[in-house]
């Protein structure tokens, strides 16, 4: 099974002319933009406030045609405390695609912008001209269906946002042509700015030494020969090398915290490319996630249901990994913050919607699994940059 991970960069230069970006945070950029996504469809239902954009991620298909551009888009609630629900009240994913003829896009030639489809097409993508961008909210980039009532020019996605964007500034600025362009903006971008998650581009690469490192937590074997590219002994997991660190007469930090044999799995996969961020697997062939416990795992109907346009049993497709935490500026400090172990995004594999050529959003569904240790997220992302709070020495001598 081919594994292609996603890590997080900054952004350059050239990436305000892509129209087809894989991103973190910042505002969506719709690959219809004529047909944004309206705001109800991602209410949180704990707070009813809108969400905004956790990822968007361009994977286009060879089949069926209607897939040729495909984008999804992963949204959740910045307030942590509404992440104490299920995940499916607090967190939204939707597809949205076009057929390669539409009247959205021109192919030019250039070269082809990044995705975790490793598109290796020497062709770029422009807007056609007669595309005209409808309204959309200034303050997350939804559909703008309401407009400032005094200006008329700002919009919104709903009276929430219109409200934070008046006390972000647009207060003082609303029809106040006696300011300069630039003390208008400079400021009020920042406090707009910060209502987002930071903008970062999704870079990808395949998995170095994918198909020896591929071992799926419910199929492990513990009657195989014992080894692995690296020629470490994986026999028999002993109860001592269950916990974070080697049991001896030394007592040190989290010794006696055990975990599972998917943490485990999990820690010894992730290793070798600890700054990832994604991590992309599908295929016609089944994938199965990267679990990070044997607790929690999703069920199929009950935490998967099937296709609601063509009743399709949804598979696997992709997973947000925990170390994308690191660059949301979220307090992990604060008990309250948003968190996981890993998000599993779940697709129909017939990617059934547009068949007409619309740019109709699809909903799919997204899965949260987290850690089955109290705390060891939190120190397992800081440790992977940099800060040993104990659980790196930990890592490394488990005999996975």
């Amino acid at each position: 099974m081919t594994v292609t991970l996603g890590y997080a960069e900054p952004l350059d230069d050239d990436f305000g002319k892509e129209h087809l970006p894989s991103k973190i945070g910042g505002k969506p950029r719709w690959l219809d933009p004529t047909c944004p996504l309206s705001v109800d469809k991602v209410l949180c239902d704990e707070c009813a406030s809108p969400m905004v954009m956790l990822m968007q991620l361009y994977a286009p298909e060879d089949e069926p045609a209607e897939a040729f551009h495909r984008m999804l888009y992963v949204f959740i609630c910045r307030n942590g405390s509404c992440h104490k629900a299920s995940a499916r009240r607090c967190m939204r994913v939707v597809r949205s695609q076009l057929p390669e003829d539409n009247s959205i896009y021109t192919a030019q030639e250039g070269e082809a912008g990044s995705s975790c489809s490793d598109d290796e097409d020497d062709v770029s993508w422009a807007l056609a001209e007669q595309v005209k961008p409808a309204p959309v909210c200034a303050v997350c980039g939804l559909s703008g269906g309401k407009a400032c009532s005094k200006c008329h020019t700002r919009t919104y996605c709903s009276r929430a946002h219109q409200v934070a964007d008046w006390d972000a500034g647009h207060r003082t600025q609303c029809g106040n042509n006696a300011l300069p362009k630039a003390s208008k903006s400079a400021a009020h971008t920042r406090k707009l700015q910060c209502m987002l998650y930071p903008e970062l581009v999704i870079v990808s690469e395949e998995e170095e030494g994918a198909s020896q490192l591929d071992i799926g937590n419910d199929d492990y074997d513990d009657d195989d020969d014992g080894s692995d590219d690296d020629g470490e002994d994986n026999e028999d997991i002993k109860p001592e090398d269950m916990a974070l660190v080697p049991v001896t007469g030394e007592k040190v930090e989290d010794s006696e915290v055990d975990v599972d044999r998917a943490f485990l799995l999990f820690q010894r996969r992730i290793q070798k490319n600890p700054d990832q961020v994604i991590r992309y697997t599908r295929s016609s062939d089944s994938s199965e996630p990267l679990f990070v416990s044997d607790m929690g795992k999703p069920e199929a109907q009950a935490d998967v249901p099937d296709c609601e346009v063509c009743g399709t049993a949804r598979e696997f497709e992709f997973q947000i990994m925990p170390q994308m935490l690191n660059y949301l500026s979220i307090d992990s400090a604060d008990p309250a913050s948003v968190d996981w172990g890993t998000l599993l995004v779940y697709t129909c594999p017939k990617s059934c919607n547009g068949a007409s050529g619309a740019s109709t959003y699809a909903p799919e569904v997204v899965c949260r699994q987290n850690f089955s240790s109290q705390g060891i997220g939190e120190k397992f992302v800081r440790a992977l940059h940099g800060d040993d709070s104990g659980i790196t020495r930990q890592i490394e001598s488990l005999r996975v």
